[in-house]
């Protein structure tokens, strides 16, 4: 787009440590509610309740380990491939000309990029960020069901949680009109627009972030604590049993006993997610009053 005569640098988004944490723990946590998300419409499409069951044979062998390992990094060196050149279509469907390469963010946090030089309206970029997601995810759903190819699930769910990025920088430019512009860096944006625009701190798609990264990280911590810190703490301490929530219900969040044979038995459910969504809330909430005070 051509730039207005009185447009200045409105703001300028880099990578914080912060956001890289954010960035990790959402990734994370994007990947496996996608992975649940996919198989669950494999399901409900085909009615193959094998996907939803998952289980390790150890008569398998290790080369059987190895085939899944190289699976799973085909599938990212795919996955990498195919968003960047995504970006990089929609780039060039509005004009620009897309550079390719490889970084690395904190020596912790590596990444892929597509970016240009050229500079779009909001509502450009917001389709340059958002493409892979989009187009990845429409082609991919309807190919998995159609062919019954289950594994499909893998590399979508990889993209999804990808793609954290991406949709980081669509709700960061939603808290601004529809007339500001954006250059993209290959870690950061740079807003134009008049002077005096100003960023709306409370705006919808700002705290949809903060909710996500509270459930997120909310979720992730209680199921570390749930599978490996309670169960151990509970056996140092005598426990014979204890349950946390409503069992076979949505409500059910964790279940723990030790049989009169030895060992432990622990268990979670679905009442995880409640619970992180609980977290997610008050996160976003106390985010929201301390912009706006």
């Amino acid at each position: 787009m051509t730039p207005q005569a009185n447009d200045q640098l409105l703001a300028e988004f880099g990578v914080s440590r912060q956001l890289v944490l954010q960035w990790t723990v959402v990734s994370i946590f994007g990947v496996l509610v996608s992975l649940v998300g996919f198989l669950l419409v494999y399901y409900l499409a085909t009615g193959d309740a094998g996907v939803t069951e998952f289980g390790f044979d150890a008569a398998a062998g290790w080369w059987n380990l190895g085939l899944t390992f190289l699976f799973a990094v085909g599938s990212m060196v795919l996955v990498i491939v195919l968003h960047e050149l995504c970006h990089g279509a929609a780039i060039r469907a509005f004009g620009g000309t897309a550079r390719y390469g490889l970084g690395v963010v904190y020596a912790v946090f590596p990444y892929a990029f597509a970016t240009t030089d050229t500079r779009f309206t909001r509502n450009q970029f917001l389709v340059v960020a958002l493409a892979p997601l989009v187009l990845l995810t429409l082609l991919g759903v309807p190919a998995m069901v159609l062919f019954e190819w289950p594994w499909l699930a893998v590399p979508l769910a990889l993209n999804a949680g990808g793609a954290v990025g991406d949709v980081w920088m669509a709700l960061t430019l939603l808290s601004y009109p529809a007339g500001v512009s954006v250059i993209d860096s290959e870690t950061g944006l740079e807003v134009y627009g008049p002077p005096g625009l100003e960023r709306w701190e409370t705006a919808p798609a700002t705290v949809v972030w903060d909710l996500v990264v509270g459930t997120a990280g909310g979720v992730l911590a209680l199921s570390v604590a749930i599978g490996i810190v309670v169960p151990l703490a509970l056996a140092a301490i005598g426990v014979d049993s204890l349950t946390v929530g409503i069992p076979d219900t949505l409500l059910f969040v964790f279940g723990f006993r030790r049989p009169p044979d030895g060992g432990v038995e622990f268990s979670m459910g679905s009442g995880v997610f409640l619970v992180g969504g609980a977290v997610g809330i008050v996160y976003a909430y106390v985010r929201a009053r301390r912009r706006s005070g």
